[in-house]
């Protein structure tokens, strides 16, 4: 036992000796790796006769943090104190939004915002290091919809790094205070978009650009998305409707897939965004896998969001674009499967993390069943076809977006 705790705690240094001398060759790299060790620093509270599997783990955490600032040079020191005090002052605009009512929180982002002083020319977004941060928007500020939390959506004028400085564009990233974002970094592995922990239950979520959340365009407009589709793209049968539908239906097929094996929850219309080419976005990855809202209710039984106006954009279930989108489910499906191994090996990485979404349940053990390795090809088809037929218009996700309607005001 004795040999076996020397061994570990050897790999332990090693690691950590490895580590540090990457950080001595960019900044960058330390910074995002100080940032993780931020995002780990978590405190679980394990289970009564349960063994704490990540205390000696916590334990070297802030050792090792204070090891790479001690590394830098005044130089790195200083742009190291100014990148993380900005951002640390941004986020937590999250956390001070929290007693406010919902019509205070947008006036409560921009006067908070107008606070915050840029400090040099050489900041950059975390989850975007190749992006020069050159201003922030004030008026860009964005209360966002999630469970007993306010992230916000904030919006900075960048630059690229290796660019035209001059070429300044848009680039908006979401904050969240009282959110484990490490589960976030579980689901947007497979999703593949930017995602940075930067502490205990905080975080930056990189935005796709020219989004609005389904939320925000029912505030101008009585219409469902057939209707806003139409607005913002001209006639059913137009060449730019008719694309954008094309890019609806792709995207949530890709969507759909993703959702069946990763089961993210609390899909309300705060939690969809739109971009101005018509393609879905989820955010939001606070309740995957084995954990749902209201003490784990599981009152969204569909395994994908696709409520009636989705369903609009769609089609009847005869239609042509209607069976254009199962089929790319179907062979979203299974080209996932044949992924299968390396999908669960990704989400077990984090089965110790202490995360919520692993907490109850066998998440790894039905995040397999799903996949269903025993069915043929044909048949894991008409299994995806079934839970295409079963999702459309369930009276779940209606339901859903009536309660958050009435308890938190997000237009159905």
């Amino acid at each position: 036992m004795f040999n076996s705790f020397n061994f570990i705690f050897g790999m332990q240094r090693l690691v950590e000796g490895y580590l540090l001398r990457a950080t001595q060759r960019s900044d960058i790299f330390a910074h995002i790796l100080i940032w993780h060790l931020q995002g780990e620093s978590v405190q679980e509270t394990p289970k009564e006769g349960s063994i704490d599997k990540n205390a000696a783990f916590q334990e070297i955490l802030p050792e090792v943090r204070q090891h790479i600032i001690d590394g830098f040079n005044p130089t790195a020191l200083d742009m190291f104190t100014r990148e993380f005090d900005f951002f640390d002052k941004v986020t937590s605009i999250s956390g001070v939004l929290f007693p406010l009512p919902k019509e205070e929180c947008r006036a409560g982002i921009r006067r908070e915002l107008e606070k915050i002083e840029m400090q040099g020319d050489d900041l950059y977004l975390p989850t975007a290091p190749n992006k020069l941060v050159r201003s922030i928007r004030v008026d860009s500020g964005i209360p966002l919809q999630s469970a007993a939390k306010v992230p916000i959506m904030i919006t900075f004028n960048v630059v690229d790094r290796d660019g035209d400085h001059s070429d300044v564009k848009p680039q908006a990233c979401i904050f969240k205070v009282g959110d484990d974002c490490r589960q976030d970094v579980l689901a947007l592995q497979v999703i593949s978009l930017g995602v940075l922990p930067t502490g205990a239950e905080r975080g930056i979520i990189e935005v796709v650009p020219n989004t609005r959340s389904r939320s925000q365009m029912g505030e101008t407009t009585d219409g469902g998305l057939y209707e806003i589709f139409q607005q913002d793209y001209g006639p059913v049968g137009s060449t730019t409707f008719e694309t954008a539908r094309e890019n609806f239906l792709i995207s949530s097929a890709g969507y759909a897939v993703a959702s069946l094996l990763l089961q993210p929850k609390d899909r309300h219309n705060g939690n969809l965004l739109f971009d101005d080419s018509g393609r879905l976005v989820h955010i939001d990855f606070g309740f995957i896998l084995e954990t749902s809202p209201g003490g784990n209710m599981r009152f969204e039984s569909a395994h994908f969001k696709l409520s009636h106006e989705m369903t609009q954009l769609l089609g009847v279930m005869k239609s042509k674009t209607w069976h254009q989108f199962v089929s790319l489910c179907v062979k979203g499906y299974l080209a996932a499967r044949r992924h299968m191994d390396g999908i669960i090996c990704t989400v077990q990485m984090m089965l110790e993390s202490g995360l919520p979404c692993f907490s109850r349940g066998d998440p790894i053990g039905n995040l397999r069943k799903r996949f269903h390795p025993e069915m043929s090809e044909r048949e894991a088809a008409h299994f995806m076809i079934h839970v295409c037929t079963d999702a459309y218009n369930k009276w779940t996700t209606a339901g859903y977006d009536l309660i958050q309607y009435l308890q938190q005001g997000i237009e159905k």
